[in-house]
């Protein structure tokens, strides 16, 4: 989302272990992905998990038409995936985001909180599902500043992803430095760097695991270049003579406007992305201080950068225009990728609810799903794979009234009804986790999720879990085997207090 404030829950560790102690007294009853051997004995990775790209299919991408998926970004404070899936009624989301920071000089050197990391995977495990983990540097470092993360940095959070690609059988989609084409934070605007430190992750991530991909998500560039930020705090563009300022000047034309190209200086080279993702929310328009009604199409002309868009600057349409804003056609279709949106939503503002002409927070969300969650969109645009739901509530002011946005779909009654409708609506086009088998060649595919042993198919090819689990792995994987993994998750973090 395009906002100054930083989305990243500040979740403490006595939180990580109340959760932790709740989930052993359901463990056992969740589904469970089997754990997924990756390395032999040796530690060197099975020939059998070399990535195909003979498939046609990008890492961790189904093999879905006129089908999606979908996902939820949890307020992980309160909230789990075993929570979220008994809300759902067991329509289980097929991801669950999760945010992570990548600090040079903390936790011991390696930079992120390897416990926390561990207890995303293991919670996700919990459930069958596949892991969004949003990575990114502190947020007001500067990406130049991005030396201080350092090659074993990387590898640490490579072979942390792999641990819990094979201990819980969980994929990860890595959303590194997201929404790099921002100055909400301090690594946005300096495509150079983002692109060498992209490169660099990936390089990383690939010698240790298919099981992950990079998911490369700037944020909808429709009011970009975005100067100043909605709390006045950040960076404004960069000067004629400032960093990367030819990259970023896109037409030549000596400056950096709503002309130039919000997308394409960061694109860090076909062959280091596997998803391509896109930050696009419902933006309620200026002067909408009542929970306006969505307008039509609204989510199809952000998309692309079409036509009669109320935030289109005035009020118009030019060839570059569209040809820059057209996110999908630019880097899901002319480049056959599997397109995402890791995060999304419509905000409604309870304390607007009662002034005149306003909508009912029902009537706006499901206006917006009703544009994602569609044959037409599948029909129209069947790169988009996968939609996230912003699951939190934040102070987020509009046109410089505070407010309290609040994007989630599960947190009461009644919008909980009209989700769980929704969902049993278009369920035949969507695909949970109980429905996704994963394979430590990267491959996702359509069938039951069997044992360590191995799972059987409906649809979409092998689904038989490559090798025997090792030692490591079955020692902790999770609940497939009860309460040992939910049990070896919470020691670690004891263990963490204490060191």
């Amino acid at each position: 989302m395009a906002s100054s404030h930083f989305k990243h829950s500040q979740i403490n560790q006595q939180m990580h272990l109340a959760l932790a102690l709740a989930t052993i007294a359901i463990a056992a009853q969740a589904q469970t992905a089997p754990p997924v051997q990756i390395l032999d004995a040796a530690g060197n990775p099975l020939p059998q998990c070399a990535f195909k790209p003979s498939s046609g299919l990008a890492r961790l991408e189904p093999p879905l038409t006129n089908q999606m998926m979908v996902g939820i970004s949890l307020d992980w404070s309160y909230e789990t995936p075993l929570k979220s899936k008994e809300k759902t009624k067991n329509h289980t989301p097929a991801v669950y985001n999760a945010w992570l920071d990548l600090v040079p000089g903390t936790f011991n050197g390696t930079g992120f909180d390897a416990s926390m990391l561990n207890w995303f995977g293991s919670e996700a495990g919990y459930v069958g599902a596949m892991l969004e983990l949003t990575l990114n540097p502190p947020k007001d470092m500067r990406i130049a500043d991005l030396k201080d993360l350092t090659p074993a940095m990387y590898d640490g959070i490579s072979k942390a992803c792999q641990t819990i690609n094979q201990r819980y059988g969980v994929p990860i989609f890595l959303r590194w430095a997201h929404e790099m084409n921002g100055d909400w934070y301090g690594w946005g605007n300096e495509p150079r760097a983002f692109i060498e430190s992209w490169q660099q992750l990936t390089n990383s991530v690939r010698k240790y695991t298919n099981m992950t991909a990079m998911v490369w998500a700037p944020n909808i560039g429709i009011t970009y270049p975005f100067v100043g930020g909605s709390d006045g705090g950040a960076r404004s563009t960069p000067r004629s003579n400032g960093t990367d300022f030819d990259l970023l000047d896109t037409n030549g034309d000596g400056k950096i406007d709503n002309f130039d190209d919000p997308y394409s200086p960061f694109w860090p080279g076909d062959e280091y992305v596997d998803w391509v993702g896109l930050s696009l929310y419902y933006y309620p328009r200026q002067n909408c201080h009542n929970n306006c009604p969505l307008p039509e199409r609204y989510f199809e002309q952000l998309l692309t950068g079409g036509f009669n868009n109320p935030d289109t600057p005035g009020g118009g349409n030019t060839a570059d225009w569209q040809r820059t804003r057209n996110f999908y056609q630019q880097f899901a279709a002319s480049k056959n990728k599997p397109m995402m949106l890791p995060e999304t939503g419509a905000p409604w503002i309870a304390e607007w609810a009662t002034r005149a002409g306003a909508t009912t927070e029902v009537a706006i969300k499901s206006a917006w799903y009703n544009q994602l969650l569609s044959t037409a969109t599948l029909t129209t645009y069947p790169r988009l794979k996968l939609v996230v739901n912003f699951e939190e509530r934040k102070p987020l002011a509009l046109d410089g009234e505070p407010a309290i946005q609040d994007w989630r779909v599960t947190n009461n009654s009644v919008t909980l009804d009209w989700w769980n409708g929704k969902l049993t609506e278009f369920q035949g086009n969507l695909k949970f986790a109980n429905e996704l088998v994963y394979n430590c060649d990267g491959s996702v595919v359509i069938g039951t999720k069997g044992t360590a042993s191995g799972a059987t198919t409906t649809a979409g090819g092998s689904a038989v879990v490559t090798g025997a689990p090792s030692a490591a792995s079955t020692s902790s994987k999770s609940g497939a085997v009860g309460l040992s993994g939910v049990v070896l998750s919470v020691l670690a973090l004891l263990a963490s207090f204490v060191l």
